[in-house]
């Protein structure tokens, strides 16, 4: 058995699979908060962007570059995540999780697009025949979203809509990351998130943004998010966009069975199968397309 992977490439790939396994939990925490839409967006955005923004300051290239935000790239992100954040946000608390979270591995095929169209970049078969698979789990879960057991009483169609909504942003965010490298990833997303957490707070009724548990939503703010953003936005620097979003599909996988441990939130065997497709596919394109395993050919003596 023999392993191929390049330097750079298995350091963004290494790098985004710490990002998205301590992604993993957000949004058990999330549900643990019993906030409403926009008391989750203050405080995750609030906390997470504040961190992210000190964090970065001190470094001394992040300090640099900082004039490289100011930019129509730089200026697209922040706007591209923060659209994100709260479609994520405004999905989760209408829906089930496991629902948000497979319609959020599209990601992927919406990375491929914007990398093709942006940056010339090939996308190789592996990739689209990998994103059909998780395109199909994800339509599994899709059409089966409403027999879930404990889940928020929402529309499943809107729920579905945000999660677009959200794996296409976010796409379109890492692209964007790749094209411009010397745009500091780390600031741009604390910068975002601080956005989000501004608009959340001009719109949140004040007699709702203390109610629900603070220390489980600030675990995610202040822990949770701003590691895993980190890490995620900083693997752009060495792999392709479309590769993140796909090893995001740990999220996908993992999310729910945090939610199930600690809500009960139970999704139906229909949308555990589309799980287990998606992340199959996952796996399979990591082993065999990226890291490269191959097997060495029988000799005949």
């Amino acid at each position: 058995m023999n392993f191929s992977l390049s330097g750079n490439l298995f350091k963004g790939i290494g790098i985004a699979s710490i990002g998205a396994l301590i992604l993993s939990p957000d949004v058990l925490f999330m549900r643990w908060s019993e906030m409403d839409v926009w008391s989750m967006l203050t405080w995750r955005g609030i906390q997470m962007g504040i961190i992210l923004i000190i964090f970065s300051s001190c470094f001394k290239v992040f300090r640099i570059n900082f004039k490289n935000i100011l930019s129509p790239i730089g200026f697209s992100i922040i706007c591209c995540q923060i659209i994100s954040s709260f479609f994520f946000t405004y999905g989760i608390a209408e829906t089930s999780a496991s629902l948000i979270l497979f319609t959020l591995a599209t990601s992927p095929i919406f990375a491929s697009i914007f990398s093709t169209l942006i940056l010339g970049e090939k996308t190789s078969r592996a990739t689209w025949i990998t994103a059909c698979f998780a395109l199909i789990g994800v339509g599994v879960s899709v059409a089966n979203g409403d027999d879930v057991l404990n889940a928020p009483g929402g529309s499943v169609l809107v729920g579905t809509l945000c999660g677009i909504g959200a794996a296409a942003s976010l796409g379109l965010s890492l692209v964007l990351l790749r094209h411009k490298p010397n745009i500091p990833a780390m600031t741009v997303t604390g910068i975002s998130a601080l956005g989000n957490g501004i608009i959340g707070l001009l719109i949140v009724s004040p007699h709702l943004l203390f109610e629900g548990d603070i220390i489980a939503i600030s675990l995610s703010g202040l822990i949770i998010l701003p590691i895993s953003f980190a890490c995620l936005t900083f693997a752009t620097r060495y792999t392709q966009a479309h590769n993140i979003g796909l090893l995001m599909l740990l999220e996908t996988a993992l999310g729910p069975f945090w939610v199930w441990l600690g809500t009960n939130e139970t999704p139906n065997i229909f949308m555990i199968f589309g799980g287990v497709v998606v992340i199959s596919s996952l796996a399979y394109y990591i082993l065999f397309d990226q890291i490269k395993i191959t097997f060495p050919k029988k000799i005949d003596n």
